[in-house]
This record gives C-alpha cells, sequence and structure tokens, in this order.
C-alpha cells in the first residue's frame, strides 16, 4: 500500500506524519526572516518604479518635528537595545514642517536602520532636526564604522552596499539609501552624506521650511 492510500485510509495520518517529519523552527525562521527581506526588496523597487516614473505621491500636511522624530526613535527602540547603541533626538528651532509623514518616517527609518547597522555596541545614533535659514535640516548622526572617501559619492546609488561581503539580511538591499534620496526630492529637497571612517557618518535631509504658525 502507497503512502497515498494509507493516508485515505487514516484521515489522521497526515497530523501523525507532521509530528515524527516536523518542520524545523530554525529553518522557518530562516524562511520567515528570508520572505521579510524579500517583501522589503519589492516594496523599495515599487517605490523606486514609482519614483523613476514621477509617480510619487505625497499627502502634505504640518507635521511637527519633535513628534516624528520621535516616532522614528520609538519603532526602532528594540533594534537599537538589542544592538546595544543609544538612540537619541534632539530638537532645535521652529516645531512645524510642511510634509508628508510618511513618507518623511520612511525617509529617516531607513537612515536609522542602516546607521544601527553600521554602529557598532556601545555606539550613538542622533536624530536632529534644526533651522537653517527658510530650511529645515534632519540629520541622523552615528558613530559607527564609517565610510570610505572613495565609496562616499557612491552611497545613494542602486544597489549600493558599504561591505560587499554581508549578505542583502545583513547588509540591507542597497535600495534604502536611494529611496531616501528620490523621497527628499519629491518634497523639494537634498539628501548628503558627510562621513570619516572608524569616526562615523552623518546624513543630511534639507527641506523647503513651512509656513509660519
Amino acid at each position: 500500500m502507497n503512502l497515498r492510500r494509507k493516508i485515505e485510509a487514516d484521515p489522521r495520518r497526515p497530523a501523525r506524519l507532521l509530528t515524527v517529519f516536523g518542520p524545523d523552527p530554525a529553518l522557518l525562521a530562516s524562511l520567515h526572516d528570508e520572505a521579510l527581506v524579500l517583501q522589503r526588496v519589492i516594496d523599495d523597487l515599487r517605490d523606486l518604479a514609482d519614483a523613476d516614473a514621477d509617480a510619487l505621491r505625497l499627502h502634505r500636511e504640518a507635521v511637527r518635528r519633535d513628534e516624528l522624530l520621535d516616532q522614528v526613535a520609538v519603532a526602532h527602540r528594540v533594534a537599537a537595545d538589542t544592538a546595544q547603541v543609544a538612540l537619541s533626538t534632539a530638537v532645535e528651532g521652529k516645531p512645524w514642517l510642511d510634509a508628508d509623514p510618511v513618507r518623511l518616517r520612511q525617509a529617516l527609518g531607513n537612515l536609522v536602520s542602516n546607521a544601527l547597522r553600521h554602529t557598532p555596541a556601545g555606539g550613538t545614533v542622533t536624530l536632529a532636526a534644526r533651522q537653517d535659514g527658510d530650511d529645515v535640516v534632519l540629520e541622523v548622526a552615528d558613530t559607527g564604522t564609517g565610510i570610505a572617501p572613495e565609496d562616499l559619492p557612491h552611497v545613494f546609488d542602486r544597489f549600493w552596499r558599504a561591505e560587499k561581503s554581508r549578505s542583502r539580511r545583513t547588509g540591507g538591499s542597497g535600495l534604502g539609501l536611494p529611496i531616501v534620496r528620490h523621497l527628499i526630492a519629491a518634497h523639494g529637497g537634498t539628501a548628503e552624506a558627510t562621513s570619516e571612517p572608524g569616526i562615523g557618518s552623518v546624513f543630511t535631509l534639507r527641506l523647503p521650511g513651512a509656513p509660519a504658525r
């Protein structure tokens, strides 16, 4: 009698087979992680396709800078604690920003995730907002490994990664920073990076300021 006939003869047999040959929890966890990575890559590619087609849609509203930074920090608190990295915020100047809060959280979140990946235990990542003339400046600064001078001009290039030996799970997809640049450009702003190897990096987002309130 083959396996199919045995199962048809005893409907409870599949459950017993799953008990005997049950999936490895470690394998399931690995497959789940891979699925999440793949979904992030798909979402990133969709955002880049929208940017290329000039189809990124913004829903602007008055956004409080302190609330924006706090929301991003809270979303990454567990990751920061796990990495033993101190994550903090600092806000100066006028409180309001005219922007799409969801897209700005996405851009800042990408920068914070990137900073946490490249900052060793005991380091710091700081989210800051300040006024510079009519512009609002948002910064993510870290005390991480830094970026080599020859690599710095390419950090916003698609699929660029600082450590080529890393997998997409541990080193990112190479799409997060290009998406940051496109999201900020859609707001009429710019994204820049400065870095010193062994000291850390600062990613600066410059946006037009909100009307006075």
